[in-house]
């Protein structure tokens, strides 16, 4: 929004100065009032010449930063997205994990949930120590999360009462 307010002080600085170099030009060419020194006409010029540059190159880079930032995915919204907190994390691993019945490796879970490795691992050590998952080790050594609590419908329809 800021870029947006920049953009916009630009184009009327912009358009203010041009409107002083035209006048300035006009009279510098018929003449003017007679007393007037055609200096003072050239200096104007130059003056709000400079000035109308400042405001169109203002407004062209702050229009071209936000066009950059709506482009790269920030669709003129701020261009810092809201930060997702520990529970989205955990909401995001635990739909995965349903849809994998119960088993998922940090790798697996990152690509799939768009997340870092770092965010993946730290949800799913985080589940580890609240006792929702537990982690078993592959032969080859990989980490797998296994979420005992995600039933299939079969175990969950063969459960007995206590």
């Amino acid at each position: 929004m800021a870029r947006g307010c920049l953009g916009i002080l630009g184009i009327g600085v912009a358009l203010f100065s041009a409107f002083f170099v035209v006048a300035a030009i006009v009279e510098s060419i018929t003449g003017g009032d007679g007393k007037t020194s055609p200096g003072v006409y050239a200096g104007l010029i130059v003056f709000f010449g400079l000035l109308l540059v400042c405001g169109v190159v203002l407004a062209w880079a702050m229009f071209r930063a936000q066009k950059a930032s709506v482009a790269a995915g920030g669709g003129g919204a701020p261009t810092n997205p809201p930060r997702r907190t520990e529970a989205d994390y955990e909401r995001l691993v635990l739909r995965l994990a349903e849809e994998e019945h119960g088993r998922l490796t940090v790798p697996e879970t990152a690509a799939r949930c768009d997340i870092t490795i770092a965010e993946a691992k730290a949800a799913l050590d985080r589940l580890v120590l609240m006792k929702v998952a537990t982690i078993q080790v592959t032969q080859s050594g990989v980490l797998v999360y296994v979420f005992p609590g995600l039933l299939s419908d079969d175990d969950k329809a063969g459960s007995t009462d206590f």
